[in-house]
């Protein structure tokens, strides 16, 4: 069965794909692409590890702009969800 799926999966692959076309140096060409992308994404980890991590930049508020106080009743409260008590017959 499994001889019988790999040569129907090799023959539908020679008559699907591009003729003339040289699938080891694509993949060559695709592996050293990837390989320099994780080499340039692990040198700024690193080095974003050396210099601090990142930076967090917080929204600052300006004074210049009142702020807007809600009313009581549509200030949003604290609901705090806690689960039913289980049945006794549950342990």
């Amino acid at each position: 069965m499994l001889l019988r799926s790999a040569f129907w999966l090799s023959v539908g692959f020679a008559v699907v794909s591009p003729h003339g076309t040289d699938f080891g140096a694509t993949v060559s060409a695709v592996k050293d692409q990837v390989l320099a992308a994780g080499l340039q994404a692990g040198e700024q980890l690193v080095m974003s590890q050396m210099l601090g991590g990142p930076k967090l930049s917080l929204p600052t508020t300006s004074s210049s702009s009142p702020s807007v106080a809600l009313p009581m009743q549509g200030s949003p409260t604290l609901s705090l969800v806690f689960p039913r008590p289980r049945p006794a017959a549950m342990g």
